[in-house]
């Protein structure tokens, strides 16, 4: 089974990673349209990169959050605070709580962090290609979706089972990724790692 992931950021690596450790039989393929990878973790908090905010309970974590603080609540009780904190400790990263509740990793650096999802995602096995744009993306019917893909080191065409859309965002309707008018008709609770489980568990992607 094949599983493509749109966005080189870090939800889109998350998920990747997420679908990889799940299931090591699963193919994980992450493109990006870009050159860069991680673009947005390295200048976060000021190029600190504040991971999440010191809170034991969903309802404490979504304070922090003025918009979609109710949305969040429910993927929060899946995959919340103290298990970013336990997610980035088993991967050699250890935070520290300001004052004020953010937590940041001890080296004040977010090349830390950027650096922890590059070396996870290469240890899960996810392949990861840049200079990768999906222009257009098409549900099939027997289930799964076809993308046509451009870039120097993508097939023009490519099927897969499962696909996660982690482009940032909203798409919009016209975008020339193909995403927009896509996501609008799919409206499916995630369920790329069908096998075991999503971190997130609806979080930005869905099936057929």
């Amino acid at each position: 089974m094949t599983i493509a992931v749109l966005g080189g950021g870090a939800a889109g690596f998350f998920g990747a990673i997420a679908c990889a450790e799940a299931n090591p039989a699963l193919r994980v393929l992450l493109l990006e349209k870009t050159g860069k990878l991680l673009s947005k973790v390295r200048i976060s908090g000021g190029g600190r990169c504040n991971l999440t905010h010191a809170a034991d309970t969903p309802a404490q974590l979504v304070q922090h959050y003025p918009r979609g603080g109710a949305q969040l609540k429910q993927p929060f009780h899946t995959f919340g605070a103290p298990d970013t904190v336990r997610w980035f400790a088993d991967r050699g990263v250890q935070l520290k709580t300001e004052p004020d509740g953010r937590m940041f990793p001890v080296t004040d650096s977010s090349e830390t962090v950027a650096q922890c999802l590059l070396d996870a995602a290469r240890r899960a096995g996810v392949e990861v290609l840049t200079h990768t744009a999906a222009d257009s993306i098409r549900m099939l019917p027997e289930g799964g979706f076809e993308l046509t893909l451009s870039g120097s080191s993508a097939p023009p065409v490519l099927r897969v089972a499962r696909l996660l859309v982690a482009t940032g965002a909203r798409p919009n309707r016209s975008s020339t990724t193909g995403c927009g008018s896509w996501a609008t008709r799919c409206r499916s609770p995630c369920r790329a790692c069908s096998l075991s489980t999503c971190p997130t568990r609806h979080c930005v992607s869905c099936r057929a």
